[in-house]
């Protein structure tokens, strides 16, 4: 459940602990099963509480999340081997339900616990089960930790096959299975709108968005600009995307082969539509088109790791002419809103001759009035724009990308807000460029009259640190206790094993299993030829287990085996077919009293091989083997009882 935990409100885990510890108190308190009303109603409960969180029960959260409350409920009436049989199935299923979330290297420290302990705890069952008629199960011998190796080894035996299956089972360029678009919850990355505080939030995730590698030419810091959601509606509180700019296709873009930029992303699932690109996208990938603002938008959610190939150019001329329509929208502004900034604007568009005069000032205004780049602004209320410029004079970069575009509005420039990603931190050792979650930003861009489309970015005017070290960087506060720059090293280094992992496992798709007996003198493998070598390979894989099983899980073989005991139990196996069941409790000497009482035999040989046997067992130099073995193997009884 931990994985799961971590990303449910606080309530939800309180509801999903409850149980948990309720059943942990039974076990100490010899509680008994509670009342089946009691369970009903707290089931009722915790569906309610789930329906109310999550606003029903579509998407990957809502319905694990269910799967876990459902799992800790279980435990309420788990006092029988039977349940605690389903629990362990059901952990195991909530394990596989993880992927759905992350696919990431830690997981194979994750799945492999999960696994580990699901089958320790089958062991523990399957003895408990085999001595319930009898109480209590002897002592074994064995402690946890020769537990835990059985069950490596056990997962030993498995891992060829699984490995078989991974690079032989055929591959789609689609999944087989997929979640409708309303399901989806899309809480990884940027959001489809931008308010004060959406990108902050952001500033505290460290988990990677991105990896690009570069052919060639690497861009300075300031160059780095991962241009993703652009908005042009604002409604007085926050920014969106409009039909316009989300509908219309861009009637040029640069020439790939003149973009000095060239690089391969490697981009993390977000569930939703953009992608990410250095200004000015030369290429689009397949399945996925160029907006007339120059937004990279795939047909389908990112849900999955997406690789492509990317060509970028910033010297590129983004809309020389601006057409009416999309003028009109890049000026929109609601009514009533912000009064003293629109008075300001309406003073400087009287003094200035040009536009970008009052861009320059805008820019300076930032600059040497007392306005601050903070990680915890002060909340704005109505007049948002007003209170940032006038009255707080502190925020994060979307407060200064969003009163700076109102600006440019109300002097009647054309602007829009763009968020995507600043910077990025740069691996030598893997020659590919980490971007983060933390790395999110906000600029502007401004219509100017013979350059186009223009990048400014109001936040460099406060904190040039932010543009040319990146955002952790250059604040001088720590975001937490464990904001150390040692660890954030130690972290970004690590994902050198994360980038593999997505190259060699996450990223193997249909195109590289065609490929992958090309050394073998076969360029391409078909679903059917895919099918035949993996079921061959499956075959010669079991074959090869059926004997080493007994190593790799250290069966002992029969001849290893007591030669004595042997004996004995090739005895005990003839009275059965003869219709005397023994019993574990009982001794060699009553067993051969009670079978001799049962079963119609000419002599004493029952008792003299009990006899025999007690003397060979237990006595120096007294019991002859040979002998022992000679009545056993001579000894044959009528199958039927006396008095038939």
């Amino acid at each position: 459940m931990f994985p799961q935990l971590g990303n449910m409100p606080i309530h939800l885990v309180s509801i999903t602990l409850l149980p948990i510890m309720w059943r942990l108190l039974a076990e100490v308190r010899d509680w008994k099963t509670p009342p089946m009303l009691l369970r009903l109603i707290a089931t009722a409960f915790a569906i309610a509480a789930l329906v109310v969180t999550y606003g029903g029960l579509l998407g990957r959260r809502a319905a694990v999340s269910m799967l876990v409350l459902m799992l800790s409920l279980k435990l309420l009436e788990t006092f029988r081997i039977r349940d605690a049989r389903i629990v362990v199935s059901l952990s195991l299923f909530l394990c596989a339900t993880q992927f759905l979330f992350s696919q990431g290297v830690l997981m194979i420290i994750y799945i492999t616990a999960c696994l580990l302990s699901a089958l320790i705890a089958l062991m523990y069952l399957h003895r408990k089960e085999a001595y319930e008629h009898v109480g209590e199960a002897p002592a074994s011998g064995h402690n946890l930790f020769t537990q835990v190796a059985f069950g490596v080894r056990l997962m030993a035996l498995a891992l060829p096959i699984g490995l078989a299956l991974f690079l032989l089972f055929p591959r789609w360029a689609s999944p087989l299975w997929g979640l409708p678009e309303d399901a989806l919850d899309a809480r990884s990355g940027l959001s489809d709108s931008m308010t004060p505080g959406s990108i902050q939030s952001l500033f505290m995730d460290d988990s990677p968005a991105f990896r690009v590698t570069f052919e060639g030419l690497l861009p300075s810091h300031s160059e780095l600009y991962w241009r993703g959601p652009i908005f042009w509606d604002f409604n007085g509180h926050s920014w969106q995307a409009s039909y316009l700019n989300l509908n219309l296709i861009a009637n040029n873009k640069p020439d790939p082969e003149q973009a000095p930029f060239r690089y391969e992303v490697q981009m993390e699932p977000t569930e939703q539509r953009w992608l990410f690109a250095l200004d000015y996208p030369a290429l689009t990938p397949s399945g996925t088109h160029l907006t007339v603002d120059y937004q990279l938008f795939s047909t389908r959610p990112i849900t999955r790791l997406r690789e492509y190939v990317m060509a970028s150019d910033p010297d590129f001329l983004d809309s020389p002419q601006l057409g009416q329509t999309l003028r009109r929208a890049a000026l929109e502004l609601p009514a009533g809103f912000n009064p003293r900034t629109a008075e300001m604007m309406a003073d400087w568009r009287k003094e200035a001759i040009r536009d970008a005069d009052i861009v320059q000032r805008a820019l300076m205004y930032f600059n040497q009035e007392q306005f601050h780049y903070t990680l915890n602004p002060p909340l704005l209320s109505n007049h948002t724009v007003d209170e940032f410029l006038f009255e707080t004079r502190q925020g994060f970069c979307e407060h200064y990308a969003s009163a700076f575009t109102v600006m440019m509005r109300m002097a009647g420039i054309p602007a829009r807000v763009v968020t995507g990603y600043q910077g990025g931190w740069y691996n030598e050792i893997g020659a590919y460029m980490l971007v983060r979650q933390s790395d999110a930003h906000a600029w502007s861009e401004v219509w100017v009259r013979g350059s186009g489309w223009t990048r400014i970015d109001p936040t460099a005017a406060v904190a040039p640190d932010r543009v040319e070290q990146g955002a952790v960087d250059s604040l001088a506060q720590r975001r937490h206790m464990l904001d150390f720059e040692w660890l954030r090293n130690m972290r970004n280094s690590f994902d050198l094993f994360q980038h593999g992992w997505n190259n060699w496992v996450v990223a193997f798709g249909s195109d590289n299993q065609s490929r992958l007996f090309t050394n073998f003198g076969l360029d391409f493998l078909d679903s059917t030829k895919l099918v035949t070598a993996l079921i061959a390979i499956i075959l010669i894989i079991s074959a090869v287990m059926f004997m080493l099983a007994p190593l790799l899980l250290r069966v002992r073989s029969s001849h290893k085996q007591d030669p004595l005991l042997r004996l004995w139990q090739k005895f005990i196996r003839k009275l059965k077919k003869a219709g005397f069941i023994s019993h574990p409790s009982m001794g060699p000497m009553e067993l051969a009293a009670n079978a001799s009482c049962q079963l119609e035999y000419k002599d004493d040989g029952i008792s003299r091989i009990a006899e025999l046997y007690m003397l060979c067992r237990y006595s120096k130099n007294t019991g002859n083997l040979v002998e022992l073995a000679a009545l056993i193997n001579g000894f044959q009884p009528q199958p039927q009882l006396r008095g038939t």
